[in-house]
């Protein structure tokens, strides 16, 4: 079983293409800042830019052929690090685009646009589960990962936005498309009109508003029970984490259920990890609050929680400018978040993101960051 108490992310190819590092000279950086385990995105599983630039450039293509995603993996192995394979699956932007038809739509019957980088698929488009499915069988042969964590497991929604003063009824609810709505009335019985989305939302709300909650939560456990047979039918000691909203049932009227389609309880057959996005800094919240959600979610489930937090400020420009968002996460503040949550019943952390981590190590802020990281829940 991995130790899950030092998580990093590694959502882009910056410590071989930016830093130059080797397999083994980053996996020797990552156990010298206490890493136990890693979230990491590979050449078998490469992800899009979204609040990470992900993708790789043309410019760097030539450099990128050389990197060797089975050696870092075993370098990791060799220190003791757990490896996650991530794979984002309701996050595609070039497989959208190449399936317009399936595009979500929301209870006003607008189709969903791209907002900054985010554009997002809904659960029950078995194409895309195939073609994410296809991608992990090859990837978990190739590295034999520890675990496999699955990001964008959950209804549409651009959940970043969903700032504390934002009304609900003026956030979009995704999907009220014809082959959805067809679906969801198949499955309950109920009567509702499956060509108009508006008229079908307000149905949905005066008469089926449980089922319809309890319907899409289903079909979030499904795509992931899916998801987890395929992975078992190549390694099946590989464990299954997925990103969590960081969000209690009280907010929003119960919005991570209702809109966004995660329900703790009934995820916990399927997912063995729970990794909560507790990032404070872009929902305008406090040190604390990263402890107190995760405590919230701890308490939901039987299974393994681990809370990730930011190491540097985000969102801060373009359409996210002006929302009230502190331009900076110091030393201070990163070390009162991390003691928060050693002090809770997590069962570990995860940073976000080892780019970050190492842009900032030569610093003053950054080295006292990584001295607090490494001692936590450690002896060391």
């Amino acid at each position: 079983m991995v130790d899950l108490r030092l998580g990093i992310k590694i959502y882009d190819n910056d410590w071989f293409l930016r830093h130059h590092l080797s397999p083994e000279a980053a996996a020797d950086i990552l156990s010298q800042m206490g890493a136990t385990f890693v979230i990491a995105q590979s050449r078998f599983l490469p992800m899009q830019d979204s609040a990470v630039e992900s993708n790789v450039r043309d410019s760097q293509a030539s450099d990128y052929a050389a990197l060797d995603d089975v050696a870092f993996r075993q370098a990791l192995a060799a220190r003791g690090i757990g490896y996650f394979a991530c794979l984002n699956i309701c996050f595609d932007p070039a497989f959208t685009a190449a399936h317009p038809e399936l595009l979500p739509i929301d209870q006003f019957g607008q189709p969903e646009q791209m907002q900054d980088w985010y554009i997002g698929l809904s659960p029950d488009r078995a194409e895309n589960l195939q073609h994410k499915i296809a991608m992990l069988e090859k990837a978990v042969a190739a590295l034999s990962p520890d675990g496999v964590h699955l990001g964008f497991i959950r209804w549409p929604g651009f959940w970043e936005t969903w700032l504390p003063d934002v009304e609900r009824a003026s956030m979009p609810e995704y999907c009220y498309a014809p082959q959805t709505l067809l679906r969801f009335c198949e499955a309950t019985g109920a009567d509702v009109p499956t060509n108009d989305a508006a008229r079908a939302a307000g149905v949905i709300a005066q008469r089926y508003h449980n089922e319809w909650r309890d319907w899409k939560c289903s079909v979030t456990v499904d795509a992931i029970r899916s998801i987890r047979a395929a992975v078992h039918r190549v390694r099946s000691d590989s464990a299954i984490a997925i990103n969590t909203l960081p969000f209690f049932r009280s907010d929003f009227d119960n919005a991570v259920e209702e809109v966004f389609g995660q329900d703790i309880a009934r995820l916990s057959e399927v997912v063995d990890v729970f990794e909560v996005m507790s990032y404070h800094q872009i929902l305008r919240r406090d040190a604390q609050w990263p402890a107190d959600i995760g405590a919230d979610i701890k308490q939901r489930t039987a299974r393994r929680v681990v809370c990730t937090l930011q190491a540097k400020a985000l969102y801060l420009g373009g359409m996210h400018a002006n929302k009230g968002r502190s331009p900076q996460i110091s030393a201070e503040e990163f070390a009162r978040t991390v003691s928060a949550l050693e002090h809770g019943p997590v069962d570990g952390m995860c940073i976000f993101t080892f780019s970050d981590l190492l842009n900032v190590r030569q610093t003053s802020d950054g080295r006292q960051m990584l001295n607090r990281l490494k001692h936590f829940r450690s002896d060391g």
